[in-house]
């Protein structure tokens, strides 16, 4: 059996905060190596990341996003445990006294984890230090986490003949490689059912393959995690992703919660803190 790591946080955004402008890159490293630092430790109050270096007039500077910690890392189950006791309003209620949003602005609560990664490669954009987001598992969301749910809504979205459906489900996991036969085989059934009269059941069953073997954890070797009663250890990480892909198909990008930047009603998403702002971040 797998163990899982404590590699997640319950974060609160709090923006942009004032840039530091350094003269060398071995400044530059000496700088994100503090970040890293403070990062780690457990009494840190915020995580700081997603730093964006601009090289102008010979000079760095470093422009990164600040986030309030609510909790220590944890497993992805802990803080399912934890926050599927609540809906949104009553998570965000619950940290009301340590919220950084005042005067009636609402916290935008995530799960961060660190992995740097460049969010926009299009532009050539590299932010260090970086923290992604995955959705919070909130009480009415628990049901996207049971198997017999997940297969109606696949059931629902063959009988509506929604092949959109299907071929975001195929583009959304097609990077994991050890569903590629499943994604194959999806993708030739969308087009025999849409194309040539194929029944609708065996899209159903093409898409409840692809979800079966998607959950299940792997080990090194790439065969199945069994547990100790032989049955198929599943991942709580991918369980969510796929509960999530269903529930927010269709939903409009900009609606996706993004760690850069703030995604409640809040006047700017390109603010910084001042020096005598109330809050400064000491990385030392």
């Amino acid at each position: 059996m797998k163990e899982e790591k404590k590699r997640y946080f319950l974060i609160e955004y709090y923006g942009i905060p004032r840039k530091i402008v350094v003269s060398t890159k071995e400044e530059v490293k000496d700088v994100l190596k503090k970040v890293k630092n403070y990062n780690d430790r457990k009494n840190s109050k915020f995580l700081f990341g997603n730093i964006r270096v601009n090289h102008i007039n010979g000079k760095y500077e470093l422009i990164g996003h600040l986030y309030k910690k609510y909790t220590d890392r944890m497993t992805i189950s802990e803080l399912d445990n934890y926050t599927s006791k609540y809906t949104e309003n009553e998570l965000a209620l619950m940290n009301e006294s340590e919220s950084l949003m005042k005067d009636g602005y609402e916290p935008d609560i995530n799960i961060a984890y660190m992995e740097t990664i460049n969010y926009n490669d299009k532009v050539n954009v590299r932010y260090e230090r970086g923290i992604k987001y995955i959705p919070v598992l909130y009480k009415d969301d628990l049901k996207y986490m049971d198997t017999n749910y997940i297969k109606k809504c696949i059931y629902f979205h063959c009988q509506t003949k929604d092949y959109e459906f299907f071929m975001d489900l195929a583009n959304e996991f097609e990077a994991y490689h050890f569903v590629s036969d499943e994604i194959s085989s999806l993708r030739t059934i969308i087009d025999r059912c849409a194309n040539q009269g194929y029944d609708l059941i065996f899209l159903y069953r093409a898409a409840t393959n692809l979800y079966k073997k998607f959950i299940c954890e792997y080990e090194k070797d790439e065969s199945l995690t069994r547990l100790k009663n032989g049955s198929y250890q599943i991942s709580r990480r991918r369980l969510r992703d796929f509960g999530f892909f269903v529930k927010n198909f269709n939903i409009r990008d900009s609606k996706v919660k993004s760690p850069l930047k703030y995604n409640k009603t809040y006047p700017t998403n390109e603010y910084e803190i001042s020096e005598n702002g109330q809050m400064k971040l000491t990385l030392n």
